[in-house]
């Protein structure tokens, strides 16, 4: 598991707060956008629809303001509630996006108070609990994040609140109690609204962190625990994949890698330095390789294979000469082949066609190649760069 990703979950599930550490944010907010995008402009068809179905309390409790209703409800707060759903994508940042939403019930409260405040209406006292409704909305239906949530009831309160004491619909005492109501109201859906993001946010880190123990246990049964290269059940899958998927005219590259007088090393220095060596091997065979097809295998002991994809046979001698040079300017000590000697690989390599041959032809082929590379004094690759160079002192054989 990514160890800063699984320090931060550990985190956050002890914390049982809201609040998430950005690298975590960030990742909520990626995973849950789609599905926030698609219910908010979902939503927005559902609310006008249902929004303006209340056009017939306001004809039953308003009716001498009815045709400002009609203007407020076709011509503005509809309009809105529109521009709102189409200017909402998954490329709106977060907080314009639910800023955006939280404007809704806003709007549509400051309609509901207009009419409410200069109606003359004898059942107006009535509709100013229509703003309840929208606080239900606001903090079930909606979802806005909680905080935002806690600003727009806040708002929606105040406005309400104003325009009680504004309207004289209603006596003190009942304007105190419709007050206290939508407080109340606010304060109860709010209080519901925490929990259900703190669940929805807990439940995220629990599946996250599953995500990535399920990732964990896949690349441990693919890679070698010692060197991090992939290991031999990895390197089969890979190959049948090549050989079913590849067409006629795909070559395939074959780099068996060994390194020379291992055996010695580890007589000199111990297994313990022996498995520090192949680990920096190992590391210098990976950093060469050419892209993410490329694969590279701990095939067993201190041999090591490379797969790869799509190469031709003078680009796959120019790779094996780079790595032979690589591993031996990490000067390694090894002054069991003499006081000035450094640990070095000698390197085989087969290049193919999938038509014309099996992985397993393949592999043999870079093997005796291999062979080949040891017999002519290690410390070389086979087949040898074609250019004129001096003869190698033959070395012991092992």
């Amino acid at each position: 598991m990514d160890m800063p990703m699984k320090s931060e979950i550990e985190k956050a599930l002890a914390r049982d707060g809201l609040a998430f550490p950005p690298l975590l944010e960030t990742s909520y907010e990626l995973e849950t956008r789609p599905r926030r995008v698609k219910r908010i402009r979902v939503g927005m068809v559902r609310l006008a629809v249902v929004y303006n179905l209340f056009l017939i309390p306001d004809w039953i409790l308003v009716p001498d303001l009815f045709p400002v209703s009609i203007a407020l409800h076709l011509l503005v707060v509809t309009p809105w509630i529109f521009l709102t759903g189409w200017l909402t994508t998954e490329e709106t940042s977060k907080w314009r996006r639910e800023g955006l939403a939280a404007t809704l019930p806003i709007v549509i409260v400051l309609q509901i108070l207009v009419s409410f405040v200069f109606t003359k209406a004898p059942d107006a006292a009535h509709y100013q609990y229509f703003v309840l409704l929208v606080v239900l909305y606001t903090n079930t239906i909606q979802r806005l994040p909680f905080r935002l949530a806690v600003l727009t009831s806040g708002i929606i309160v105040g406005l309400h609140t104003i325009a009680v004491g504004l309207a004289g619909h209603m006596s003190a005492a009942t304007s105190a109690v419709a007050v206290t109501t939508l407080a109340a109201s606010a304060y109860l859906t709010l209080t519901s609204a925490y929990y259900l993001e703190l669940d929805r946010r807990r439940g995220f880190l629990h599946v996250l962190r599953d995500r990535l123990l399920h990732t964990d246990t896949e690349n441990a049964s693919k890679h070698d625990p010692l060197t991090g290269l992939a290991n031999r059940r990895y390197l089969d899958q890979r190959l049948q994949q090549l050989w079913d998927q590849a067409g006629s005219t795909m070559t395939i590259g074959i780099a068996m890698i060994d390194v020379d007088w291992f055996k010695l090393y580890n007589d000199r220095y111990g297994h313990v330095a022996g498995d520090t060596a192949l680990k920096r091997v190992a590391s210098c065979v990976q950093s060469e390789l050419r892209g993410d097809d490329d694969l590279a295998v701990r095939f067993g002991g201190e041999e090591i294979l490379v797969l790869l994809p799509a190469i031709s046979q003078a680009d796959a001698t120019r790779f094996a000469e780079r790595l032979r040079r690589e591993i031996e300017g990490l000067r390694i000590p090894h002054e069991a082949l003499g006081p000035t000697k450094v640990v070095s690989v000698s390197i085989g390599f087969a290049v193919g066609s999938t038509a014309s041959a099996s992985s397993g032809q393949l592999i043999d082929a870079a093997d005796r190649a291999l062979y080949e590379a040891k017999q002519n004094g290690r410390n070389a690759i086979w087949p040898p760069l074609l250019r004129t160079q001096p003869a190698r002192a033959t070395r012991r054989k092992g």
